[in-house]
């Protein structure tokens, strides 16, 4: 498909964004979402920001099963979560994974407002949720430290008191299968409970050459337990238990070249291919525990308090040399176990003032231990067989803040918003690495031990002008930081013990929009132009330690500036038809890097890795009555990614061997999937057939590196297609 070529019609032809569908419709129109972006439920069209909702509904016509599906179908938004390890959210161009537990992300991914943490927690299934909230720019007011992009919050269905199961089974190519179960009744009359289940398997995309087996399967169990009690009208009382374990065979990249990146490898021409004698493992577990408390006082300001912990395992090995034979391996195996403590006072609202103030704590117990290590061929590369290079550290991260945020109407029409938040927060790092076990990697050894405090203050003014009560435009300054910390990585002499220490970043946004309900709710629009600054802005790096090997290097080398557009709309011109369109138009770029480049050339004025100019969605749903009782449901939807870089050369090509192929520089790419589903108008059950990537586009995904200068591609996922079937009663 020319994927060019349709961007410039498309907009003509329909109108199609996840935001649309993802909202409950009605014979008059769609239906007003409420979001809790601003920590208390408000209609989204009334919250001055650039926010994006993708409802239970879109969650199952886009046949997404996990948080990082939805990449491509919210404008300016990317996560990209092959293995647990990197896992990345992206907003507007910015974005990191956190490798190691002494880098942080840059996009907060919280469930149920409890803040998920670092890389192997980020990817959730999406079971039994009301919605997915996307907050664009800095969140630092509300959602504090590492924020600096944007925010997102699941939010799941809560208990109610009547009794119902939920069943559906899930069948497809590539031998998936998902099985999912909810139950949810009354204890009582004040006490009811909910219990949520779903397990999925799934093949992998590419073949081991080297015994036929498959990477990148899915094997995911989950589930989630809540308890309410609503012990007065005045006091309310959630608890809730979740769970994920993964088992996988991790799918760190098809390497095109041999193991020292020196000629091309035999299986360049077949795509989603590996050669590698021990598939890499990718293991999580994933546990939770939250206790949710509201007390209404008499004159309806609320107290909150919100209570919880969070333990993650994350295990990981993974073959370097990306070759048949048995030369090196290395072993992650990462531990983090997390406590909060929120505290909310949501002040009842005068005839012109509203606010809400909170107090917030959290502690993060993290260890880290990881080795390379050397097999029975590594005398093949003059490595004795047998060694490890051990690493082992642990961080104790500490945070309390204090933030505000309240609304004055200063007109009828126009309303003045003020916040801030106040961070303080330590980090105590300990470090070993023993490098002289192998020495030819050339990497550091001692010990390190340190402790950094920062100190941070983000405020975020808004004014907003209601032109009707359905239609609104604002401004909107906000600030954020990303915390420093430690790179507690596999380092080399000129980083350790020096050099192993960067500072916090920060972020200043600048945004203006408009958004609305017209023609009697038939059409819901947002559009949003924004500019933010980052000032030290933290890069790491895999860069040569010693020849023919590679490693990470963390510093606050760059500022950078991202600017653009988003759009997003919804129309429904009769009541069995919704059309939308999303749209999201970016530059992020490095506005200084002196020495950021291969060989420290000047990476001033390069594309952020990522870094898409356009992206686009589109969507279409309708549905044909059957009968007088059942309905035929049709839903199709596109998405469109331009070009993009990998790293921060922005190189399009390289050579190897005297073969100069394509790399770095990602091509645009489209998708288009599908959905066809029969259910009664009681929607007791359902039965459908679905397709994602259904042209079966066949791109790369991304390009990267590894230890020892091997070069490798990783393809996005192949078409698939199954069959569901879902029950209620």
């Amino acid at each position: 498909m020319n994927s060019r070529h349709w961007i410039y019609w498309m907009p003509v032809v329909t109108f199609g964004a996840v935001v649309g569908p993802a909202v409950a419709q009605d014979a008059a129109g769609v239906e007003e979402i409420v979001v809790t972006a601003q920590k208390r439920q408000e209609r989204l069209i009334d919250v001055p920001s650039s926010i994006a909702a993708v409802g239970d509904q879109t969650i199952k016509d886009l046949n997404v099963q996990q948080l990082a599906e939805l990449s491509n179908h919210v404008p300016n938004l990317i996560i990209d979560s092959n293995v647990s390890l990197n896992s990345a959210v992206y907003i507007r161009g910015v974005g990191a994974n956190s490798r190691n537990i002494g880098f942080d992300t840059r996009v907060g991914v919280y469930l149920d407002g409890v803040y998920l943490g670092q890389s192997p927690a980020l990817n959730q299934e999406l079971v039994d949720l009301e919605r997915v909230e996307v907050l664009r720019g800095p969140q630092g007011a509300l959602f504090g430290k590492n924020t600096v992009a944007g925010a997102i919050n699941l939010v799941s269905r809560q208990p109610t008191f009547d009794t119902e199961t939920f069943v559906s089974a899930r069948v497809g190519d590539y031998g998936e299968r998902q099985g999912s179960l909810r139950f949810n009744t009354a204890l009582g009359s004040t006490v009811a409970t909910k219990i949520s289940f779903n397990r999925a398997v799934r093949d992998g995309f590419t073949t081991n050459l080297f015994d036929g087996s498959d990477v990148g399967n899915r094997d995911a169990t989950s589930g989630r337990a809540q308890l309410r009690w609503d012990v007065s009208d005045s006091l309310k009382v959630l608890a809730s238990v979740d769970g994920l374990r993964t088992r996988e065979r991790g799918e760190y990249g098809n390497a095109f070249t041999n193991t020292f990146g020196s000629a091309i490898a035999s299986n360049y021409s077949r795509p989603r291919t590996i050669n590698v004698n021990h598939n890499s493992a990718d293991e999580r577990d994933v546990y939770r525990g939250a206790l949710d408390i509201a007390y209404e006082l008499a004159g309806g300001s609320t107290f909150k308090s919100i209570t919880s912990y969070r333990s993650t395992e994350f295990a990981s090995t993974i073959d370097v040399d990306y070759s048949p034979l048995d030369l090196v391996s290395v072993d992650f195996a990462d531990e983090y176990r997390q406590y909060t403590q929120e505290f909310q006072w949501l002040a009842a609202r005068t005839e012109r003032f509203e606010y809400l103030a909170g107090l917030y704590l959290y502690q993060q117990d993290s260890d880290t231990s990881r080795a390379a290590r050397t097999h029975s061929q590594a005398p093949l590369l003059g490595l004795p067989a047998g060694a490890s290079l051990p690493t082992a550290g642990d961080v104790t991260t500490r945070n309390a803040a204090l933030y505000a945020h309240g609304t004055y109407d200063l007109t009828d029409k126009l309303e003045f918003g003020l916040g801030f938040r106040w961070s303080w927060e330590e980090k105590e790092a300990n470090y070993a690495i023993d490098g002289s076990r192998l020495p030819a990697f050339g990497l550091a050894t001692g010990t390190f031990s340190d402790k950094r405090t920062d100190e941070d203050l983000s405020p975020t003014a808004t004014l907003t002008y209601q032109w009707t009560p359905n239609f609104i435009s604002y401004l909107r300054y906000a600030e954020g930081y990303k915390s420093g910390g430690y790179n507690l990585d596999f380092v080399g002499p000129r980083v350790f013990p020096n050099s192993l220490e960067f500072e916090r970043e920060t972020a200043r946004n600048y945004e203006a929009g408009i958004k609305g309900d017209l023609w009697q709710r038939r059409l819901g629009f947002a559009i949003s132009v924004f500019r933010t600054e980052f000032e030290n802005y933290q890069v790491d790096q895999f860069l040569e330690v010693s020849p023919g090997v590679i490693a990470i290097v963390i510093g606050n080398a760059a500022e950078v500036r991202t600017q653009g557009v988003e759009l997003e709309a919804t129309l429904r011109p009769i009541d069995r038809l919704t059309l939308g369109l999303g749209l999201g138009v970016l530059k992020a770029e490095f506005e200084s890097f002196p020495g950021g480049g291969a060989g420290n050339t000047d990476a001033s004025g390069k594309e952020l890795p990522g870094a898409s100019p356009l992206q686009a969605n589109a969507s279409v749903g309708y549905s044909v009555p059957i009968g007088r009782s059942l309905d035929l449901l049709l839903h199709a939807d596109y998405t469109y990614r331009d070009r993009y870089y990998s790293d921060i050369d922005n190189r399009t090509s390289v050579t190897v061997g005297g073969m100069t192929v394509p790399y770095d520089r990602v091509s645009a790419s489209d998708s288009v999937n599908a959905r066809i589903a029969i259910a009664p108008q009681s929607q007791r059950w359902e039965f459908a057939v679905w397709s994602r990537n259904l042209l079966d586009s066949r791109n790369v995904a991304i390009y990267g590196g590894d230890f020892f200068g091997t070069l490798t591609r990783r393809y996005a996922a192949p078409r698939t297609w199954g069959a569901e079937i879902s029950a209620k009663f």
